[in-house]
């Protein structure tokens, strides 16, 4: 599938993370939309901004994100998680979101967008 074009949203707040996953987005024909390291403006852009898909981090600063994930699907915007979090540490609720363990790789970051937009990893190519 081709995932060039998808505006992304990264909420990650280390800095050097945070831009390597901007870089490895890009190559993958992404445009990241933002890179946002604090909770509450990463609250606010879920709001107010135009994005396709969100890359998130659990934690935000000392903040868990789990209410971030809650207004996302609320706003029908797929997301994945990005984490050094165990899959046993992460609600139930949230298991069904597509998980990716840091350090990842860009080829199970394309899997996890792949899954995150509900299409098969294999398709459209």
């Amino acid at each position: 599938m081709d995932i060039a074009g998808l505006r992304v949203m990264v909420f990650e707040d280390d800095f050097l993370l945070a831009g390597t996953l901007a870089d490895v987005l890009g190559r993958l024909g992404c445009t990241v939309v933002r890179c946002i390291a604090v909770f509450d403006h990463a609250m606010e852009a879920v709001a107010t901004e135009d994005f396709d898909i969100a890359v998130v981090d659990l934690q935000l600063q000392g903040i868990t994100a789990y209410p971030l994930l809650d207004r996302l699907a609320e706003r029908g915007i797929p997301c994945i998680i990005a984490s050094c979090r165990s899959p046993g540490e992460i609600p139930p609720r949230y298991l069904s979101v597509p998980t990716i363990s840091k350090p990842y790789t860009a080829s199970e970051l394309r899997r996890a967008i792949d899954t995150a937009c509900g299409r098969s990893a294999h398709a459209g190519r």
